[in-house]
This record gives structure tokens, C-alpha cells and sequence, in this order.
């Protein structure tokens, strides 16, 4: 059914006049009345009485009459609803650990959602035990986090690398150094993430591959979040491990970054899902992320 054909009947029965509808379309009068003929014999019956001085609806015409009023209303109100162009709409809900929250994703929502208008983008920052468990639990779309998801049913996409260095006040001993052996860390004082932190587990993980591990510290602090993390160990709290490229964003000249001799330790960002629970914004955004994933 052409809603074209159903204006031109509503008009000509509010006007009672095939001139005066097709002037308030628009139209010529014989476009009009092949408009409402179309209408008819679509529908297999006639629809006006147009023997009359003024065109007149059928029994069967007043009941198009009152459909097409709704329809053509609701049509109305629909229009302005549907994001510009025609595109997909909706929200889109990520968790994400502090490093790609503030260093990865910035740059890729921000095109994901020039590219549709009609989306927009929560970004949920927490450590990267909550962001599997998020994603998981189907509270959060998808998840980004520094490691590779744990849980089966999860997929994952790699989209960037991290490098994790060791952070120091500018006063400390060691801060004029460019590599420390971890041997030099002997008794030092540590600010430590939270447990469920994506950091501390890649430098465990990285020591732990060559048979090391840290010697024995004193733990100052304990702290959530990478920023507060950084702030505690600039204002000389003691010494931890952080993300290179948030610490450089954030550290605010107030540290010293400074790797372990013989220990990179890096990690692989990884775009994390659930295949069977994809909203169609959160498959257009996986399908975005694929593309412009490194090799």
C-alpha cells in the first residue's frame, strides 16, 4: 500500500473536492484521481461517491478513511524518531580497563560514532577481572581489557599493544636510570593496583616466563585506577608499575619511567564479546574494530 495513495484519499475526503485536494498536494486533478483508482483497486472496492456535488466516502471508505488517519499519523511521528540517513541507532555499552579506556578507545568511538550518528558510546572503566566478568554477565556489549579473555564463551579480537615500565618520584635513587635490574628493587617501597589489575598481572606474567619475580618490597599503598595510581607514586608514596602510555598522558612530568634490563613486559589489548548476545550496535562495532585491527 502506497502512502502516497492513502494522502490523496484523506485529502479529497476532508476537502469533499478533487480540485481542492490536488491543489493542497500539489497535484494535478487527473494525478490525483489515479492515485485514489490505484487505492481502489488495490483494496477491490469503491471508496467514493463521485456522482455527488461533493465526493463523498462509501461504507468502505469511511473505514479506509480512519485507517489511513492513523497510519499516516503514526508515520508522522515515526520520522523524526530514525537517526539521519536512515543509519543504526541505539547505545553502546563498553567496559574497559584504565590503560585502552584512556589510550586505545578515545580515537576509535570517537569514528565509530561520526560514522553513526544515531549511536552513542558509555565507556565503563573498571579492572580487567570486572570487565571479563561485565562482558560475561551481559551487563556491558563488549569489554576491553590487557589480556587475553579467560572465559570460553568470550571471543577476542587483539587491537593494540601496551607496554608496562616501572614509575618513580623524580627524587628516587633509581630515577636517573633508563633500566633497573630487578634485583635493584630489593626492599623498595611499592604502590600496588588493586587485585583484578591487568598491570600487575603482566609483570608477574613477563617475570614469571624467564623463572623471576619481584624481591622481596614493602607495600605502601594499595589504590584503585590508573590515574590515582600514578598520582600516589608522583607525589612519593613509593615506586610501582604502570602503563607506558598512560603514564606519559598523565604523569605530568612528575615521574621517572624507567624499564627492568632483560624483562619486556608487554601485552596485547584485546576487544572482548559474547557471539551470541550481540546487540546490532555492538556487532556493527565489532565488525568496525575488526577492520582496522593490526595483523
Amino acid at each position: 500500500m502506497d502512502l502516497d495513495h492513502l494522502r490523496a484519499f484523506v485529502e479529497t475526503v476532508r476537502r469533499g473536492n478533487f480540485g481542492l485536494a490536488a491543489e493542497a498536494l500539489s497535484l494535478s486533478q487527473p494525478a490525483l484521481s489515479r492515485r485514489i483508482s490505484r487505492l481502489e483497486a488495490e483494496i477491490g472496492q469503491k471508496l467514493l461517491d463521485r456522482m455527488r456535488p461533493v465526493a463523498t466516502p462509501t461504507r468502505a471508505g469511511l473505514a479506509v478513511f480512519a485507517f489511513a488517519e492513523q497510519t499516516l499519523a503514526a508515520w508522522d511521528r515515526l520520522l523524526p524518531t530514525l537517526p539521519a540517513g536512515g543509519g543504526l541507532a541505539g547505545t553502546l555499552h563498553i567496559a574497559a580497563s584504565s590503560a585502552p579506556a584512556e589510550v586505545v578507545l578515545p580515537p576509535l568511538l570517537a569514528e565509530f560514532c561520526r560514522l553513526h550518528g544515531g549511536v552513542d558510546s558509555h565507556l565503563h572503566v573498571m579492572n580487567s577481572a570486572s570487565v571479563e566478568e561485565c562482558v560475561r554477565r551481559h551487563h556491558c556489549d563488549v569489554g576491553v581489557l590487557g589480556r587475553r579473555a579467560r572465559s570460553p564463551a568470550l571471543r577476542q579480537i587483539p587491537i593494540a599493544q601496551d607496554e608496562i615500565v616501572l614509575a618513580l618520584p623524580r627524587t628516587h635513587r633509581l630515577a636517573a636510570l633508563s633500566e633497573v635490574d630487578v634485583d635493584a628493587l630489593a626492599g623498595e617501597t611499592f604502590v600496588v593496583r588493586e587485585p583484578g589489575s591487568g598491570t600487575s598481572e603482566a609483570v608477574l606474567a613477563a617475570l614469571a616466563a624467564q623463572g623471576r619475580s619481584l624481591p622481596p618490597k614493602r607495600v605502601a599503598a594499595e589504590v584503585t585506577g590508573a590515574q590515582a595510581h600514578i598520582a600516589a607514586i608522583a607525589s612519593g608514596q613509593g615506586i610501582g608499575f604502570v602503563s607506558l602510555p598512560v603514564a606519559e598522558r598523565t604523569g605530568h612530568g612528575a615521574l621517572s619511567l624507567v624499564r627492568l634490563r632483560g624483562v619486556g613486559i608487554l601485552r596485547v589489548m584485546h576487544l572482548l564479546f559474547d557471539p551470541r548476545r550481540l546487540t546490532n550496535v555492538a556487532q556493527a562495532f565489532v565488525d568496525f574494530i575488526r577492520q582496522r585491527a593490526p595483523a
